[in-house]
């Protein structure tokens, strides 16, 4: 779903003092997607999924990197040369000063029209009170330094720093979420401390290896859900704690006052 947020309009060209933004709050996952491809009434097996998107995320790369035009039912992949030069004979040359190769995905008209006729969305509120925002993860040793490898086994301290962070750990619909490749989610049950731009959780107790997205589930009014997922994963080690990993730092500090 679409939620979508009123922030503070700061260009200097606005006419009006506030704009709306919005983020998906939702991810289809490849996993899922091969679940609904075989689930779409059709005789494709599970092995035929994997096996076309294989092919077609090889083919597509190869082709675009050839300097292709890829057509996809939905729309064309291609690259754009990107730079400035001070004179119109210098040449370019990839990889210096601002030239650059980008990757531009063109929308076919029917299927934008299509996307955009019947979107699902919501009304999130007033963003820079409402929506929390995750901006960094690391970890925390036992003297509470900061370590940035996100390598991690069950019972170490991850912390994660961000705005609107704060969530009520006694309620099961809130919290810090670990969610593997497959989408199954769950739930942190111990946090060394919870605050609206620090939190320090502990990894659970019996999580599978394996690698992680980072979700912060808040409820900042009541019958609200706000989340946000990391972009940068974790990945979860076998065993138990890291030697000296496990013990208790002291509580961090939150620039807002708040443990």
């Amino acid at each position: 779903m679409v939620a979508i947020t009123t922030y503070r309009n700061s260009l200097k060209s606005a006419t009006k003092g506030y704009c709306f933004r919005s983020i998906s709050d939702q991810t289809l996952g490849a996993e899922q997607l091969i679940k609904e491809i075989i689930g779409y009434n059709s005789t494709i097996t599970e092995a035929d999924a994997r096996a076309v998107l294989s092919v077609l995320n090889d083919r597509m790369k190869h082709f675009v990197n050839l300097g292709f035009r890829v057509e996809l039912p939905f729309a064309f992949i291609q690259l754009k040369a990107r730079g400035t030069v001070e004179r119109l004979n210098d040449g370019f040359v990839p990889g210096t000063a601002n030239h650059r190769f980008d990757i531009v995905c063109t929308f076919k008209e029917d299927a934008a029209r299509e996307m955009k006729s019947c979107p699902a969305w919501r009304v999130a509120g007033v963003g820079w009170t409402v929506m929390p925002k995750i901006t960094e993860l690391v970890g925390v040793g036992a003297t509470g330094a900061e370590l940035q490898s996100l390598e991690f086994k069950n019972q170490d301290i991850l912390r994660i720093k961000g705005r609107n962070l704060g969530f009520d750990a006694a309620k099961e619909d809130q919290g810090v979420f670990f969610v593997d490749a497959a989408g199954t989610e769950v739930r942190a049950g111990r946090y060394h401390s919870v605050g609206s731009a620090i939190t320090d959780v502990y990894i659970p107790e019996g999580l599978p290896a394996g690698t992680y997205k980072v979700k912060v589930v808040t409820s900042p009014r009541k019958k609200s859900r706000e989340e946000f997922t990391a972009g940068t994963p974790i990945v979860v080690g076998t065993g138990g704690a890291a030697p000296g990993a496990h013990a208790d730092p002291e509580p961090a500090q939150d620039p807002m006052g708040n443990l």
